[in-house]
């Protein structure tokens, strides 16, 4: 058990990373670099902390400090292509997929290392992308997880104002015509985040909170990820297709709770209570208030949000 001294100062609690955090890169099997930031135990369990499409681990300094105050490790790594781990876009902008069942070697890569480093069972919280790529290893049998707490997970694309079945029509189209790795229409380079923007509105109703990532980008320029391309989407659609295929979700028995805002403009909430009613025991709270990023929602959102996922996770037996 390592000594954790809380942070007081909600600033430094967003832009620093807890003292006890170390963080290096970890080859996966074919050798491709993944950064990964471990909290080591803090005397009750190991938290393996999932992000989203073009998220980065400083997103979440904040998490790391509210698990290491409440005595939980953390491990959190950027996917392979996002963050600080190794891109695989024809730019280091473009936004683009190295294939989701490479994420899925990966995530099992991922949860073995957290293993080997804990001598608690490790558990789980998963963000979008991260909360899709966590229910495709569950169903598909991979374990390693005791339990999981998803937030807003990827179970269906909005794609305003075409929908997911238009939607899914043009996007396979455009990858048939070439244009798998360039952008899609209206998308582009990072760009820093402005109050009141409809991105912002998709993500948090929090100005402060939102503006961390183009705090952090603006500090650590190399964080930043442009839009999803065109080829992206296509095999986000599959691995959708893929999740809620028959017998899938069904099959999956790892405790879980779902966390959801009532109205979602990236994910589609519908398609999140459809799945989570085919789960087996799975917990499904929905918050009326809110957007995509639950976690750096504004307080007391945020607070409820967290609240509920460590108590869920905290009511396992610990060795």
């Amino acid at each position: 058990m390592n000594d954790h001294a809380p942070e007081p100062d909600a600033w430094l609690r967003r832009h620093r990373l807890p003292d006890a955090a170390w963080q290096n890169f970890v080859p996966m099997a074919d050798g491709w670099p993944v950064r990964v930031v471990h909290l080591p135990p803090q005397g009750k369990g190991h938290v393996l902390i999932l992000t989203g499409r073009a998220d980065f681990v400083e997103k979440y300094a904040e998490l790391l400090h509210d698990l290491a105050d409440a005595g939980w490790g953390a491990t959190i790594f950027d996917w392979r292509g996002q963050g600080l781990s190794r891109r695989v876009g024809k730019t280091p902008q473009h936004g683009a997929s190295p294939g989701f069942g490479l994420w899925l070697r990966d995530l099992a890569a991922m949860i073995a290392w957290a293993q080997d480093r804990s001598e608690t069972p490790i558990m789980a919280m998963a963000h979008s992308m991260g909360g899709h790529l966590l229910l495709r290893h569950l169903a598909g049998g991979g374990g390693g997880i005791a339990r999981a707490v998803l937030l807003a997970p990827m179970t269906g694309l909005r794609l305003a104002p075409l929908g997911p079945g238009l939607g899914r029509l043009l996007v396979g189209l455009q990858v048939l015509r070439g244009h798998g790795d360039d952008y899609v229409w209206g998308g582009g380079p990072w760009q820093p985040g402005r109050a009141g923007e409809q991105r912002q509105q998709w993500l948090t109703s929090d100005i402060e909170r939102f503006g961390d990532e183009s705090w952090w980008v603006g500090n650590l320029p190399s964080l930043a990820l442009g839009s999803v391309t065109w080829g992206w989407l296509d095999d986000a659609f599959a691995s959708i297709a893929a999740l809620a295929a028959r017998g899938r979700p069904e099959a999956i028995t790892t405790p879980l709770q779902f966390q959801i805002p009532a109205r979602d403009g990236l994910v589609d909430s519908a398609a999140t209570r459809r799945l989570a009613r085919r789960i087996p025991g799975a917990q499904l709270i929905e918050h009326a208030d809110g957007a995509h990023e639950l976690l750096r929602e504004a307080d007391p959102l945020r607070g409820q949000v967290l609240a509920a996922a460590l108590a869920f996770l905290d009511t396992i037996s610990l060795p």
